[in-house]
């Protein structure tokens, strides 16, 4: 049986996870959690009941959903009404292609990965870098409709509104490249895109100096989540295989 402080601190720690999406192991909650197995054990079923789980590194724990059947994950069209700028289906598409592209740069070796946490990846080099692979898609994709087919990427409308519909950059009064408070351009949309990992604590947007910073707890989530699916082992080696086709070239 739990007593009520467990009960209550366990409580307290899922809904603290649910807000935050993940807690510092240094935190005294974290502490908690760690080394009490009966609050472990009510915030693991609290999660559980939710469709999520709860797991954690040296350094953080971490609540996510699970990929289906989650009453707390995220629908596209739930996506649309928090984030404005995904605000067609193509538009998240072009999203997600843009962070994977970002994470094929930023997951390597241990060693690298700790040059990408210091530098990070500017916009001008992951506009370069999407602009290669998506030319580079869309020429495959002429040559063999197969290839949008058998990767599921629709790389006609991605291609097409990345090109077509947005210009590079757009620059405010005093010559500065605006990124928050402008439309219709790459720099914008990237901006866009990684809203949902800023807001999950995942990357830092140094809108400042114009470059994305992969964070611990996006390489945590990597490991222990999308380093076991085929799919995303699919994608990076699709995306690696058509940088180096591109260097090459």
């Amino acid at each position: 049986m739990y007593t009520n402080q467990q009960l209550q601190k366990g409580s307290e720690i899922f809904f603290h996870l649910l807000k935050n999406k993940t807690i510092s192991c240094k935190d005294t909650l974290a502490f908690d959690y760690i080394d009490d197995p009966d609050i472990r054990q009510i915030v693991n079923t609290l999660a559980a009941e939710g469709g999520l789980r709860v797991f954690n590194t040296l350094e953080n724990i971490h609540l996510v959903s699970n990929s289906y059947g989650s009453m707390f994950s995220n629908s596209y069209t739930q996506m649309k009404e928090k984030y404005r700028g995904l605000k067609k289906k193509k538009y998240f598409y072009l999203a997600n292609i843009i962070i994977c592209i970002f994470i094929a740069e930023v997951d390597k070796e241990k060693n690298i990965r700790i040059r990408w946490e210091e530098e990070g990846i500017t916009y001008y080099k992951l506009e370069s870098i999407i602009t290669s692979t998506l030319e580079s898609w869309k020429k495959r994709n002429d040559e063999s409709q197969d290839f949008s087919k058998d990767w599921g990427i629709a790389i006609e409308e991605i291609y097409d509104l990345w090109n077509n519909d947005f210009s590079d950059y757009k620059q405010s009064q005093s010559g500065e490249i605006e990124v928050t408070r402008t439309t219709n351009n790459k720099f914008n949309f990237i901006y866009q895109s990684f809203k949902p990992l800023v807001d999950q604590g995942l990357v830092i947007d140094n809108r400042k100096e114009l470059k994305i910073i992969p964070k611990i707890e996006l390489y945590e989530r990597l490991d222990n989540i999308y380093h076991n699916q085929d799919r995303y082992d699919e994608i990076m080696k699709l995306i690696g295989a058509t940088s180096e086709e591109v260097e090459n070239a």
